[in-house]
Formats: C-alpha cells, sequence, structure tokens
C-alpha cells in the first residue's frame, strides 16, 4: 500500500485517521513514509511511538518516543506515554520519573496526574496516589478513569464507602467505563453488599480477559430446565473454577443435563464432581450441542447468594484413592506434623502484592516437629534453593503434574499454608485444614475482617494488619501453629495415660 500525497499534513491526518479506527498497519505504513522524508517529523514520531504501545511493542515504543523527547524537550505528552511504556515493562521507578516530568511540562495535564495516581496505587503510596488522582479531577472533573484510580486507591485504604461513591460518579461521567463497574462490584461485593454487588459483576463478561466463547444459544435465566442441556464455562483462573462448581449440583435440581467447560489442568480432579453429566476442555469455541448456557461465576448471582445462603458443605472435591495411597505410603515415614506451603501465585496475575516470599515463612521454620512439603508451582519454587534456616523442606513441584496430583499430596498432609491461590481453594473444597494469608487488600471473596471464610468452613484466614507487612501475619501464624502442636501433644498424652489406667 503506498500513498503519494505531496503534504504531509495530509498524510499525517489520514495516519492518525487509521490508528484512531484501529488499522494499525496502514497507519504505521504512513508514518514511515513520512519520516523518510522528514526524520525529525516530531507529530510521527510521538503517533509512532503512541502506536507501538498501543500494541504492546514496549521496547520498540520506548526507543522511538525518547527520541521524540530528545528532539522535543518539552514534549508532556510523550513524556506521558513514556511513562506507560515503563510501568508496563515494570520499571516504575522511570515511570514515574516520566510522568512526573510531564506533569513539569505541563502541571494541568490530567491525563498525566491520573496515570502517575494509577502507578502510585500499585506502589502502595496510597496518600500519594490519592493526591494525584484529585490533582486530575480539579483539572478535568468529569475524568472517569481518574474517578475510577481514586476510588480504586481509597478502596485499598479501607475506604470502601467513600470508593464505592467515587466508582459511583465515574461511572455517572461514562455509563460504559467497564473497568469502573468492575471494580464497583468488587467493593460492592467486599463490602457483602450482593443485591447491588452480583448484577454489577456482569460486567467482568465485557472484558477480553474473559473466556467467554460466542454462542448463538441463549444465556440461562435460572427457570428450569426440564432436561434441557446446559454449558457451564469456566472462567479466569483455577481457583475460581474450584470455588464456584459448587452451584452445579444446584443447576442439576432444577432438571439440567449439565456440560461443564473447564481448564485441561482441572479435568482429572473435577471429572467426578456431584452436577456433572459430561466434562470438556475449555475452548475458544466449543464443538458440542447444547441448549443453553452460562459463564461459571455468574451462577452465585442467578441463585441469589448472599452471606446466610453459601452452599458450603464440604467435601466437594474428591480425590483419586490410587494417587492418594501412593503418596500416603511415600510419607509413611515421616512422623513430623505434615505441611504444604504456597507462597507465590502466577507472576502475570494482576494482583502481586498477594504473593510473598519463602523467607516469610522463616517464623515457622523455627518450630520443631515439622516438615514442610512445598506445593509451589512456577519459577517461585526456585526459592527452595535456598529456604529459611532450619527449615525441613521437600520440593514437590516435578512431581505435580496437575491439580489431582496436588490434591493426593494434600489429603495426606496435616495442614495447608498457602497465600491467596488456587491450592486455597483445592484444600477448602477438599475440607482440609487450609490457613490462608491474605494482603491488606484481599480479594472481596474473603469479605472485610473475617477470620473464617463463609466459602469454607476448614479455612482459617490470616490478614495483613499493615501493607505489605507480612511479619505480623506470619508470627501470628506462627503462634497459631504452636498452639495446635501442644494441643495435640497434650491431647496424645492424655489417651496414653487414659490406655494405661485402664490397663491396670
Amino acid at each position: 500500500m503506498s500513498y503519494i500525497v505531496k503534504d504531509n499534513k495530509n498524510l499525517f491526518q489520514k495516519a492518525l485517521n487509521f490508528q484512531q479506527a484501529g488499522n494499525f498497519a496502514d497507519a504505521e505504513i504512513i508514518y514511515k513514509e513520512i519520516l523518510e522524508t522528514e526524520p525529525e517529523n516530531i507529530d510521527s514520531l510521538f503517533s509512532l511511538g503512541t502506536l507501538k504501545l498501543q500494541q504492546g511493542k514496549l521496547e520498540e515504543a520506548r526507543l522511538i518516543l525518547e527520541k521524540a523527547t530528545t528532539l522535543k524537550p518539552d514534549h508532556a505528552n510523550a513524556y506521558n506515554n513514556l511513562g506507560t511504556v515503563f510501568k508496563e515493562q515494570f520499571k516504575p521507578d522511570d515511570a514515574v520519573k516520566s510522568y512526573k516530568k510531564s506533569i513539569t511540562l505541563r502541571p494541568d495535564y490530567a491525563m498525566a496526574h491520573c496515570n502517575l495516581g494509577n502507578l502510585l496505587k500499585d506502589l502502595g503510596r496510597f496518600e500519594e496516589s490519592e493526591e494525584s488522582c484529585r490533582h486530575a479531577i480539579s483539572y478535568q472533573h468529569d475524568y472517569s478513569d481518574a474517578h475510577n484510580n481514586l476510588a480504586s486507591t481509597l478502596q485499598k485504604q479501607g475506604r470502601h464507602s467513600e470508593a464505592i461513591i467515587s466508582y459511583n460518579m465515574a461511572i455517572k461521567y461514562n455509563p460504559e467505563n467497564i473497568n469502573a463497574h468492575i471494580n464497583r462490584s468488587s467493593a460492592l461485593l467486599l463490602t457483602e453488599n450482593f443485591k447491588d454487588g452480583w448484577p454489577e459483576y456482569e460486567w467482568r463478561l465485557h472484558t477480553k480477559n474473559c473466556n467467554s466463547g460466542t454462542f448463538h444459544q441463549k444465556q440461562w435465566d435460572g427457570t428450569r430446565l426440564n432436561g434441557k442441556s446446559i454449558l457451564v464455562h469456566a472462567e479466569q483462573g483455577f481457583g475460581d473454577t474450584i470455588q464456584f462448581i459448587r452451584y452445579l449440583p444446584m443447576i442439576k435440581s432444577l432438571g439440567g443435563y449439565v456440560i461443564f467447560a473447564c481448564q485441561k489442568n482441572l479435568i482429572n480432579l473435577l471429572k467426578n464432581c456431584d452436577g456433572i453429566d459430561k466434562i470438556i476442555e475449555l475452548m475458544p469455541e466449543v464443538e458440542i450441542n447444547f441448549d443453553t448456557h452460562i459463564h461459571l461465576l455468574s451462577l452465585p448471582g442467578i441463585f441469589g447468594t448472599n452471606i446466610d445462603s453459601i452452599p458450603s458443605h464440604t467435601p466437594y472435591v474428591t480425590v483419586d484413592p490410587e494417587l492418594a495411597e501412593q503418596w500416603r505410603l511415600r510419607f509413611a515415614n515421616c512422623n513430623d506434623f505434615k505441611i504444604g506451603i504456597v507462597w507465590a501465585g502466577r507472576p502475570t496475575y494482576k494482583d502481586h502484592y498477594r504473593s510473598c516470599s519463602l523467607d516469610d515463612f522463616a517464623p515457622l521454620a523455627e518450630i520443631p516437629g515439622v516438615t514442610f512439603y512445598s506445593l509451589q508451582k512456577g519459577p517461585a519454587s526456585d526459592e527452595i534453593l535456598n529456604p529459611p534456616k532450619d527449615m525441613r523442606i521437600i520440593n514437590l513441584d516435578k512431581e505435580l503434574t496437575d491439580f489431582s496430583d496436588t490434591a493426593a499430596v494434600m489429603n495426606n498432609l496435616n495442614l495447608i499454608i498457602s497465600t491467596d491461590t488456587a491450592v486455597v481453594h483445592l484444600a477448602g473444597a477438599m475440607g482440609k485444614p487450609i490457613w490462608s494469608i491474605l494482603h491488606r487488600s484481599a480479594d472481596w471473596r474473603w469479605f472485610l475482617d473475617r477470620n473464617k471464610s463463609p466459602w469454607y468452613p476448614t479455612m482459617r484466614l490470616f490478614r495483613q494488619t499493615k501493607f505489605n507487612n507480612w511479619k505480623m501475619v506470619f508470627d501470628q501464624t506462627s503462634d497459631a501453629l504452636l498452639q495446635i502442636l501442644n494441643d495435640s501433644k497434650k491431647a496424645t498424652e492424655h489417651n496414653k495415660n487414659s490406655l494405661q489406667h485402664s490397663s491396670n
């Protein structure tokens, strides 16, 4: 495709129109054509750098935008976009510097204030984040994203009522602001406002990260099925799937033939769960006949779930008996108290604060008579190469091929301790004793200020009281573990004494 236009201004406008329409390929061709004749055309450089950012080609975007700022050192927009490149490259210090440079050049630049506020929130610098977001709103009162970012940083500070008001403002100024709706649903559910929270939670279906597929069949509305087949499709992460399959027997009770589509790594684990007539792998396009369909995480809303009606009967996930026996024999020679541990979620997970490090488990390592079994998967499992002093830990990473293996191991452990990962849901669904280690700003499903989970009767919640302070949490966990071990020792001695008295 070639354009022969003498006036580069017209040519640039044509490229800009392509870019705004999402036609990045043709826009890039034109920008490069302009730059061949005008290598220092600042508008084309900036727009091409922005285009590369939109495409996720971060290093190319960085080089182009840095060239733009070199040629035009007062280009506030270029510094703002460069800040976003650094943010996406996980270079927060550089990002803060670029956003602040943009604001120095243009103090009333609402977008730069908003972007800086969002980044500072992610860094846990909430007071600064709030200040930046309020600056953005002062310069542009109807800036929906700024209201959303302000609400988010207020929520991180535990100021939930204020956060909901700001989310409402974000939605007022842009009723189609998907992130604001999703964040508002999280705040509503977190504060146990289920009536408003569940309908708002449906906005998640508008995101590209929702594994929903496209179906010509109508979505189920909760009415009786009377023998009709229903496809229930998993979405989001492994933990979400494990948590919400508890609703499938409720669909079955309404006369449905339940086809469940889930992640491949969960099929062996979940294939025998109640309420499932047929289980298939979750794929972009499902080649199977069915009458209606529903997203798995829409079920709590459909069934009108509130804090008193959560279906909390466990276990609802069973373990392969042969695998469980293999691991029982494997652990037979260990007389210690056996604890499975996980300290990190997926590296790409949006809320990285939920993860801690193996070193944070150090207070537990000092307790005698305990052997730890690492259920950690992924890069974080390498931390076992340098464990806390005196920790007796066995790495099972390479032996856990899917969740059925993990469940079989956990079936033979005395206790599971984990940050907010799929493992806590698996342990809870199995009815195993599970201690969940939660960040100060935990996910909505753990609600507020509870030390027990309404979702899982065998779960105990240990919460941060200060942002990113894991030490206090693990000190509490250590005390609780010592109490359990002491109680167990006393019970053993009592039983021993009772046997001696009865024999006499």
